[in-house]
């Protein structure tokens, strides 16, 4: 499927601080049906190839999808795309994997120190019925995927996620509510305690974590997956220094009402997480830790706007922050910011916008930096494809 740029600004072979931008499909929404495409994620490989990935539709059911067979249906799989290095298109989109009669979910790739590319991504065992509370988180790695279509996997896997810190973030979360509402102590209690005999079952542990950004390979080569647990809005990394073989999972983030954390690594080894709020707060959440993402600060409000959808978070080579994220309060995410800070995101200096349509829908963004200095971003298109963008940090800071 050819992928026809839209828009270019700028030259690519031009001055490194002149601004460019360029845009594509990674396919043509009306030429090729996918159903619901939603929740991309791209990376740039070692050999200079682009590769991104998204859930949707399988073929099961002709077009138009009823609403039931869209995102929690039985039918979804990662699809994928690939655009070679010097390509001028996109190749025709492929599937990543596909896991029958349930949904894979929420995929997300990064090359390891070792050049390995990892997929991790979620599968939604009890849909329809029961949908991202039933999410077991997986992962596949390759070491040979410099080809068309999709990787010839070495290893595939599950990670079954256990935080510590689990019934000490549930009783923070009751302690919260109960305030807010004015509950009883011996409300409360009972609350807590009908809460702690459903996780004495460890499936209700274990299930209901959801990737969505990417992992974070740290300066040490360790992979760290930020999670969040859709049962109970908690979030917690999972870490492995061995390639998959053992996973370390860390403390569970104090505080709930958090969702699909987004994790990066400062030049001195400490660490910030960003978080997509689920709480009433219309702000995106912060975090810091010091100890390679075992354990986790208190949660804060930062000054961003967020209406509780997706966003991420990278240093780029320079040391400066950058975010992409939906900046506004409410829905429908019809705009679509990036913006980029240089004093590790106690201010925001520079913000321009990929997308500002009112009425449409431009979400669940991800970003990632090349050798070359450059940026390439991806995100849901209206739910129909995923749409690509090329710029540098000029372009960024040029504005609206």
């Amino acid at each position: 499927m050819l992928s026809v740029a839209l828009l270019s600004v700028g030259c690519l072979l031009g001055a490194a601080d002149a601004a460019f931008y360029e845009e594509a499909f990674v396919f043509d929404p009306e030429a090729s049906v996918h159903g619901h495409v939603h929740a991309s994620c791209i990376v740039v490989c070692p050999n200079g190839d682009l590769r991104v990935v998204w859930y949707e539709n399988g073929p099961q059911l002709p077009p138009p999808y009823p609403s039931e067979h869209q995102d929690k249906s039985g039918d979804v799989r990662i699809g994928g795309g690939r655009k070679a290095k010097g390509a001028e298109a996109w190749d025709p989109p492929f599937v990543m994997t596909d896991t029958f009669g349930v949904s894979d979910n929420n995929p997300c790739m990064v090359i390891d120190a070792q050049n390995r590319l990892w997929l991790v991504y979620a599968t939604l065992l009890g849909v329809p019925e029961n949908t991202w509370g039933s999410a077991l988180v997986r992962y596949r790695v390759s070491s040979d995927y410099d080809r068309p279509g999709p990787p010839k996997w070495d290893e595939a896997n599950i990670l079954p996620v256990h935080p510590h810190g689990f019934e000490e973030a549930m009783t923070a979360k009751f302690d919260e509510s109960g305030r807010r509402i004015e509950r009883s102590e011996s409300q409360q209690e009972r609350r807590l305690e009908r809460a702690r005999q459903a996780l004495a079952n460890p499936l209700e542990r274990r299930l209901g974590w959801m990737p969505r950004v990417h992992p974070l390979v740290r300066s040490d080569g360790a992979v760290v997956v930020p999670l969040a647990n859709e049962n109970y809005g908690i979030a917690a990394m999972a870490i492995t220094s061995d390639g998959g073989r053992t996973w370390t999972i860390g403390n569970a983030v104090p505080g709930t009402g958090v969702e699909q954390p987004t994790v990066l690594e400062w030049g001195d080894g400490t660490m910030s997480a960003f978080f997509r709020n689920g709480r009433a707060v219309n702000r995106v959440l912060r975090s810091e830790s010091n100890d390679g993402g075992l354990n986790w600060g208190p949660l804060y409000e930062t000054d961003l706007l967020h209406p509780g959808s997706g966003l991420e978070a990278i240093r780029l080579a320079n040391g400066h922050l950058l975010l992409i994220y939906n900046d506004k309060i409410d829905d429908p995410r019809d705009k679509l910011a990036v913006s980029i800070s240089d004093d590790r995101g106690k201010t925001w200096k520079w913000t321009r916008h990929l997308e500002d349509t009112p009425g449409g829908r431009f979400d669940y963004p991800s970003i990632v930096q090349a050798e070359d200095g450059t940026l390439h971003a991806c995100y849901s298109y209206n739910l129909k494809t995923i749409k690509y963008a090329h710029f540098n940090e000029a372009w960024v800071m040029a504005g609206d």
